[in-house]
């Protein structure tokens, strides 16, 4: 096993490849690696109008002791688009079923902004499928509660965000479809995350980057205390894309959580 502390990427051999499963009436795509293994398997979710490519600098710190998947929610990526904009509720039944035609009976999950708020509500709405959770800059951040204001703040963000990051947004903001990008956001900063996170009962870690101008200080010290089994860490330097800003220092802090005393998950299928 290697040292928490110190993550290295590896090369994922075979690399990771993309597949599909049907959701209900909705074909989700995802990433796998090739050949699944004994080792616990971790989920990332992505953020607003992302892909699974955007969580992809991440991923190879943390494949040494995990079998990574990251799939793409239904709006998104290689996945159906469906005509109307989905609720935050909407995508977690999503991430739920797609888990299930999956097969995985329960997994740790690394949600990133908007997929940090899906993750939480997951873990307060299906505990039995979540072993741990890890939420990365998590929205909605009710201090900068109106939509206009956060997509100011994500634009500003984006000229501190690596330019590989900022091209693969661009393309998944436009297969996403901005109309519907833009009702999914309304409908999550709408959302009463506080008195539902009150009710998560696995553990927790709540973590951003230190320049991170979209998700701030005090609503992730906010989120951390109404949790009831969660600390808060911060990334010196990070911005708010930290997977791909700082992936391996976040990958340090996540591994150390994730290793921590009865720390498991398990894997059917």
């Amino acid at each position: 096993m290697t040292d928490p502390s110190l993550p290295r990427p590896v090369r994922l051999r075979p690399p990771l490849v993309r597949r599909r499963v049907t959701v209900g009436s909705i074909r989700m795509a995802y990433r796998e690696e090739f050949e699944r293994r004994t080792t616990p398997p971790l989920v990332f979710v992505h953020g607003l109008g992302l892909s699974s490519r955007s969580l992809r600098p991440l991923m190879p710190y943390l494949a040494t002791d995990f079998h990574v998947l990251a799939p793409d929610l239904p709006g998104c990526g290689n996945s159906d688009k469906p005509e109307e904009p989905l609720s935050v509720d909407s995508l977690v039944s999503a991430l739920s079923g797609w888990m299930a035609a999956v097969g995985l009976a329960q997994a740790a999950f690394v949600g990133h902004s908007l997929g940090g708020q899906i993750v939480a509500m997951l873990a307060e709405r299906h505990p039995e499928l979540v072993s741990r959770a890890v939420l990365v800059a998590p929205t909605p951040d009710p201090d900068v509660s109106s939509a206009w204001l956060k997509a100011w703040w994500v634009l500003a963000d984006g000229v501190m965000e690596p330019p590989g990051f900022i091209r693969g947004a661009a393309i998944d903001y436009l297969r996403a479809r901005p109309d519907r990008i833009w009702g999914t956001l309304k409908e999550a900063l709408s959302q009463d995350v506080e008195s539902r996170a009150a009710r998560i009962d696995v553990p927790v870690l709540v973590i951003r980057g230190s320049r991170d101008r979209v998700v701030r200080e005090p609503w992730c010290r906010r989120l951390t205390g109404v949790i009831p089994n969660a600390r808060y860490a911060c990334v010196e330097g990070g911005t708010h894309a930290l997977p791909a800003q700082s992936p391996q220092e976040l990958a340090r802090a996540i591994m150390a959580f994730l290793h921590e005393p009865g720390a498991r998950a398990s894997m059917h299928g």
